[in-house]
C-alpha cells in the first residue's frame, strides 16, 4: 500500500501551501479544495513517476477523496518489472491530525486490493512528520507500516531547501515473511511550486529482501 504515504505527503503539502503560498500566512479554508502532485525522478537504473489527485468534499473538511498513480519503468529488465499501481481511496478526519483511510488498489501483481488504516501527520510550512499503518485484504492479507518525514527551511522569500526521507515496510500476515520495503530520499530546492533534485531509492522485494537501487534526478511540482 504504497500510496497511503504518498497521500500523507500530498495531504500534508496542500496545508503546507496553504500556511506559506506567495510567502503569506492563509487560512486552510481559504486554500483550494483539489489539488495535484506530480513528481519524475530519472536515474541510473529506472524511471518513477507518480501523480496525485487529492481533494476535500463537502464544507466541513473532514471527508476527503484522492487518487494516485505510480508507476517505475527499469531500462533494463534485469533491474525489476514494470510496476504500475492505481489507487482511489475516502478519507475521514477523526480527530485533529488522525484520520481513517479506506479503497481500492490495481496492483500490476495483486490485481484489485481493498485496503483500509490510519494516518497520524503533523505539519508546519519547515517540518512534515507522517505515521500511517494500514492493511491490504488481498488473498494474503498484509500489513504495513509507512513514515515521511520532510525539513523544509525557507533560504529566501522565494526559495527553500527540500528534504524527504521516506520508509516503508510491509509483511505479509499469513506466513509473517517480508513482501515489500524501501527506503526513499530526496533533497533539493523548491521555488514556489516546484522542487527539483537529487533522489536516491532502495527497494527491497519478498521474503530474501532482493534489493534494486536508483540514484537519479527528481522535479516535482504542486498544481
Amino acid at each position: 500500500m504504497f500510496t497511503t504515504a504518498i497521500f500523507s505527503q500530498q495531504q500534508t503539502d496542500t496545508l503546507v501551501l496553504a500556511l506559506q503560498e506567495n510567502g503569506k500566512t492563509t487560512s486552510v479554508k481559504e486554500h483550494k479544495k483539489s489539488s495535484i502532485s506530480l513528481e519524475t525522478m530519472v536515474g541510473d537504473n529506472k524511471v518513477n513517476y507518480l501523480s496525485i489527485l487529492n481533494s476535500r468534499l463537502g464544507n466541513n473538511n473532514k471527508l476527503g477523496y484522492f487518487s494516485v498513480i505510480t508507476v517505475a519503468t527499469p531500462y533494463d529488465y534485469e533491474n525489476g518489472l514494470n510496476e504500475l499501481v492505481l489507487s482511489s481511496a475516502l478519507t475521514y478526519k477523526l480527530i485533529n491530525k488522525l484520520f481513517a483511510t479506506a479503497g481500492l488498489q490495481y496492483h500490476f501483481l495483486k490485481g484489485i486490493v481493498p485496503y483500509a488504516g490510519f494516518q497520524f501527520l503533523t505539519a508546519n510550512p519547515k517540518w512534515l512528520f507522517v505515521v500511517s499503518p494500514s492493511i491490504a485484504f488481498a488473498e494474503n492479507t498484509s500489513l504495513q507500516n509507512i513514515g515521511i518525514v520532510e525539513f523544509k527551511p525557507r533560504i529566501t522569500n522565494s526559495l527553500m531547501l527540500y528534504t524527504r526521507v521516506q520508509g516503508i515496510f510491509n509483511i505479509n500476515l499469513d506466513n509473517t515473511l517480508h513482501e515489500r520495503s524501501l527506503l526513499y530520499l530526496r533533497t533539493g530546492l523548491s521555488f514556489q511550486k516546484t522542487s527539483l533534485g537529487f533522489g536516491f531509492n532502495i527497494d527491497f522485494y519478498g521474503p530474501n529482501k532482493t534489493r534494486q537501487k536508483n540514484f537519479g534526478i527528481f522535479i516535482r511540482h504542486l498544481l
